[in-house]
């Protein structure tokens, strides 16, 4: 025992790693297993029944996507404006067959950590540490990932449900494929390499854009924010030029003009009616307040144990960094500003902080600002403080490095393991469900639904109300006429091209 301890501490970072990337591919058997239980529901057949339609009668992909455009047009002069998020909305993986709807959570999985790893892999290897050891990387990476898909507000809606995951989760993740992008054009000196990555990113900017106005708020923001600071580094430089930065004006212009067309839309004032907003003043100054709120939650005893794990990792990472850093209070400010931007949309529509699949892109964006400002306040002190207290306190936990990262691990992992709640971590939840069978029980009342409404036959289905409902496959049930719920009957009458549904009790 004490020679294989012995070997960790020679290679602390590398086994450290090993153990992270282990449990974060871990986490992620149940939770991607779970979906297997998934089935479409809610505005997938709301957004779905053009596309849908166009398939049964054609059969063609090219009457799919026409119909796809169509419908984009449609909601975008009557619901909402965020044209691109509508358009990818009709495009469930669902839509050609049901069995096909597992891949809703494999695409949104995929999206979260590659464009996560893509941003904090960028920033890391391009502007702070370009010669650390990977595994120092990899550890900070892996266990931001590992926080921010375990602890979704709303998983069933970040990562089961393609409509809501669509317009919120992909769209942000795009918006982190962006950021990175940008970054890495920021270090590029090919021609061509960095003209075919202005066009992405323009490409990129136009999606973004049309996405759900938190997101496409914030990308207007960090990207005016780029550009700004790479003006400012032109002037007070001696060797690049102001010309040389036009570039950013590229995606930033795409970026401006695709969000006007977004929040100018016809439908947005129709879609406004249906609730009561709040003037822009007193939603800004309320989004302030909100972020303080959601800080304060969120910042829980498994996220304060995975960034404390953390220290000494980032502070070995910027130890030897000829980065420029911020001042740490500088930073911390825009950060905040850049968080409370995201709930000013949906105050100002609706008055509140917004849904929890809002929520779920909020947290995300929080844990990543507190990891780029641990990153930023460390490296900071390491240049300018090196003989402040919390230096001194970095350089012992550098000296037990290893019992750090082992004791840190291990509480992190005893809060996942046993929490109060099974919801709480998105993993436990998913086992939870398979275990005691009620996604099981889930996906088979979904199927014999599923066969009635194919069944060509039956011009008028009657189905039994969902008896099993878990927490991460159970969006809504549909209703009959009358209940809150019968929005759902019509779409999927809609969807089904049936005369009615009927919902009646299940017999025991």
């Amino acid at each position: 025992m004490r020679k294989l301890w012995e070997t960790i501490q020679k290679n602390t970072d590398r086994w450290a790693a090993v153990l992270w990337l282990a449990v974060f591919a871990g986490s992620l058997i149940p939770l991607l297993y779970l979906s297997r239980y998934a089935v479409p529901g809610c505005d997938d057949y709301t957004y779905g029944i053009r596309t849908h339609g166009a398939w049964l009668d054609t059969g063609s992909l090219a009457a799919v996507l026409r119909a796809a455009l169509s419908t984009t047009v449609e909601y975008w002069h009557n619901w909402q404006g965020t044209y691109a998020s509508i358009f990818l909305m009709t495009l469930s993986p669902g839509l050609l067959d049901e069995k096909w709807y597992f891949l809703t959570t494999f695409l949104m999985t995929g999206m979260i950590c590659l464009s996560i790893w893509s941003l904090l892999h960028t920033v890391l290897v391009r502007y702070v540490c370009p010669a650390a050891p990977r595994g120092q990387k990899a550890i900070g990476i892996l266990v931001v990932l590992f926080l921010c898909l375990q602890t979704m507000v709303a998983p069933s809606d970040g990562l089961y449900w393609y409509n809501g995951a669509l317009h919120y989760v992909f769209m942000e993740s795009v918006l982190f494929f962006q950021a990175a992008l940008l970054l890495t054009i920021c270090r590029t000196q090919k021609g061509s390499l960095k003209a075919a990555g202005v066009l992405l990113s323009g490409l990129l900017a136009f999606v973004l854009g049309g996405a759900n106005l938190l997101t496409g708020l914030q990308s207007c923001i960090l990207t005016a924010f780029l550009a700004l600071l790479l003006f400012r580094q032109a002037v007070r430089s001696a060797v690049d030029s102001v010309r040389s930065r036009l570039w950013i004006l590229f995606p930033l212009t795409v970026n401006l003009a695709g969000f006007a067309l977004n929040v100018l839309a016809p439908g947005n004032s129709v879609r406004e009616t249906t609730a009561a907003g709040m003037g822009a003043v007193s939603a800004i100054l309320l989004s302030f307040y909100w972020a303080a709120v959601f800080i304060t939650e969120w910042m829980e005893p498994l996220a304060i144990v995975c960034f404390f794990l953390l220290l000494p990792v980032l502070w070995k990472l910027t130890r030897e960094s000829r980065a420029k850093f911020f001042f740490p209070p500088a930073a911390a400010a825009v950060s905040y500003c850049v968080f409370a931007a995201m709930f000013t949309p949906t105050l100002y529509a609706t008055s509140s902080e917004g849904p929890d699949r809002c929520k779920n892109i909020m947290r995300i964006v929080l844990y990543l600002l507190v990891f780029l400002n641990l990153l930023n306040d460390l490296g900071w002190l390491g240049a300018h403080r090196r003989e402040h207290l919390i230096c001194r306190i970095l350089r012992l936990a550098e000296e037990r490095y290893a019992a750090w990262l082992l004791c840190a691990s291990l509480a992190a992992g005893l809060i996942f393991v046993l929490p109060a709640d099974k919801n709480s971590f998105t993993s436990v939840s998913a086992l939870r469900s398979l275990v005691n069978g009620e996604a099981v029980q889930y996906y088979a009342e979904n199927e014999a639904r599923i066969a009635l409404y194919r069944d060509e036959s039956l011009p008028d289905v009657t189905i039994s109300y969902l008896t099993a409902k878990p927490y991460l496959l159970f969006k809504e049930d549909v209703g009959n006429e009358g209940s809150s719920d019968y929005w759902l009957n019509l779409s999927v009458v809609g969807y089904y091209r049936k005369n009615s549904v009927t919902v009646v009790e299940a017999q025991k």
